[in-house]
């Protein structure tokens, strides 16, 4: 039984009551002991979900009003913040080599080893041969 015939079985209750048609009485009292917990966890989370939202909320009104008091606005924030993401952009290439056809490859050192850079100290030659000199 998929989770969604179980879930229209105990949301209709013609089909419950067909459904647990051969249950006992003791049975019923447990399934009905266990519904009535499982709901009493969701009230709980529910509420719990509620106060910390009370409170982050509260949190911002503070936050607004030092902000007021202060003469500042939101702009404000997101200019002193502008581009400070934490990423640094792309690397510059650190090593070089030219191909059998000509092509240059370019490899900032970091992340994985270029297969054509791979082949070529597996050949003999060392990463300092392709060292970029400025």
């Amino acid at each position: 039984m998929s989770e969604l015939d179980f879930t229209s079985i105990l949301l209709r209750k013609n089909s419950l009551r067909k459904a647990v048609e051969e249950a006992s009485i003791a049975d019923l009292e447990k399934v009905l002991a266990d519904l009535t917990e499982i709901k009493a966890e969701k009230l709980a989370q529910k509420e719990a979900e509620e106060a910390a939202e009370a409170e982050r909320l509260e949190a911002i009104k503070k936050i607004q009003e030092q902000m007021a008091e202060l003469g500042l606005s939101a702009d404000d924030i997101a200019a002193q913040t502008a581009g400070k993401t934490g990423k640094k952009g792309k690397v510059p290439a650190k090593y070089r080599l030219i191909d059998a056809d000509g092509k240059p490859h370019e490899w900032s050192g970091r992340g994985r080893m270029p297969k054509v850079f791979e082949e070529r100290i597996n050949k003999g030659a060392s990463k300092e041969d392709f060292l970029i000199v400025n």
